[in-house]
Order: structure tokens, then C-alpha cells, then sequence
């Protein structure tokens, strides 16, 4: 079969997978454990909205690196029990089965890029037997700066030797958003509810609310 030129690249908690992961709370967890060494995201409960765990820890590593310290360590270890805590209760949406089956019959390049540990991703992809339908897996261990930035978009498609005019990024954050405009790849919003782009500032090419409609939009590529 003559492999196509279009790639998926899916984000994984929400789009590929129903995650329980609290990330609200992991980050005030985070804040409040280096709040007692003068680092001041503000009040407990509103560390700010745009940023991730990791931008907290990009800030804690500038500590670390001035102050001898090692609160980046301490950090990563808060993080991953929270991402193993809400893997414990991760689902699959049903419909992934017949959408990846499609892509992969077409020939069509997929792969997964994550914030999230490599080990614990690749378990549930093994879980849910979904594995070997994905070129690469691309977790926060594999670069050095995590979406909302571009690095391991740009990776993915360097390795795979792809062309941006044929990459879609498939997700259901901001963070997402901001990762695909500015990696100059077109984004596809998958959630229940719409996104301002305007707010932060990135472009959505398309906005599906389900697997189902994405697979149909994949369908008319």
C-alpha cells in the first residue's frame, strides 16, 4: 500500500485516553511545597492559569542552579504520583479502535507526543493494545522543553522526516495550541467545549467534540 503523506500527531490524557490526572491540584501541590523557599507563584489556589508543571519547574530548575538545591528532583517525584494516581483510573474511548485501524490502513503516519512520563504512557498504550499502531512516543524524558512548547513537535516530525504542510497535532489543551501554531502545524481542537484562540493566541484549524467526528474529518483528508 502506497503510504500517505498526512501525519497525526495526538497529545495522550483527554484525547487518546480519558485521564483522571488532577492537574489543578498537582500544581498547587507543587506551589505550596517550594512557596517555603520564596518561590511565589501566589496564593495557594491561584497558581496561574497558563502554566503547566512544567513551566513551575522550569522556574524551580533557575532556583536549583542559583541556590545549590535539588527542589526540581522533589518536583518531578510530586508529579509522577499524581500522573500514576490518575492512571490507575484512565479509560479508552471505543471508537480509538476503528479510527486508528483506518489510519493505519491508509498508510497514514501516527505518534504521540506527551507531557507526561514515558513509562506510565507506554503501559496503558500496552493495556489497551494500541501500542504498535504508533511510529513514535515522545514523552517529557525525551526533550528538554515540554508543550506548551514546540521541541518535541519539531522532534517527531525531524525524525520521521516529515513535511509541516502534512502534519496535523491533535489535542485538547491550550497548551496543545500553543505548541502546534507555533511548531507552524495545523491544530485540531478535540473537546466538548471551544477554545478562544485569541486569548491564547494560537490558530485551530478544526474543532471536533468526539473521536467519532474526528475520525470522519480524518476520513475527508
Amino acid at each position: 500500500m502506497k503510504k500517505s503523506k498526512l501525519a497525526i500527531i495526538f497529545d495522550f490524557d483527554n484525547t487518546l485516553v480519558k485521564s483522571s490526572i488532577n492537574f489543578p491540584a498537582m500544581k498547587i501541590s507543587m506551589a505550596r511545597h517550594v512557596k517555603k523557599h520564596g518561590i511565589d507563584f501566589g496564593k495557594d489556589e491561584e497558581v496561574p492559569r497558563n502554566y503547566t508543571a512544567g513551566n513551575i519547574i522550569d522556574e524551580v530548575k533557575k532556583y536549583d542552579k542559583k541556590n545549590n538545591t535539588n527542589l526540581t528532583e522533589e518536583l518531578w517525584g510530586m508529579v509522577e504520583k499524581f500522573e500514576r494516581l490518575g492512571m490507575e483510573s484512565i479509560t479508552i474511548d471505543q471508537d480509538i479502535y476503528p479510527m486508528l485501524e483506518f489510519l493505519k490502513e491508509k498508510g497514514i503516519s501516527t505518534s504521540i507526543l506527551t507531557n507526561n512520563s514515558k513509562k506510565p504512557t507506554i503501559e496503558v498504550l500496552e493495556r489497551y493494545n494500541i501500542t504498535n499502531y504508533f511510529d513514535i512516543v515522545i514523552a517529557r524524558e525525551d526533550i528538554e522543553k515540554m508543550k506548551p512548547d514546540k521541541e518535541g513537535l519539531i522532534t517527531i516530525i525531524d525524525k520521521l522526516s516529515l513535511n509541516l504542510d502534512d502534519v496535523l497535532f491533535i489535542g485538547d489543551s491550550w497548551v496543545d495550541g500553543v505548541a502546534a501554531t507555533n511548531a507552524k502545524i495545523r491544530f485540531v481542537l478535540i473537546h466538548k467545549n471551544a477554545l478562544d484562540p485569541d486569548k491564547y493566541n494560537i490558530k485551530i484549524w478544526k474543532h471536533v467534540k468526539t473521536i467519532k467526528e474526528l475520525t470522519e474529518l480524518l476520513r475527508n483528508c
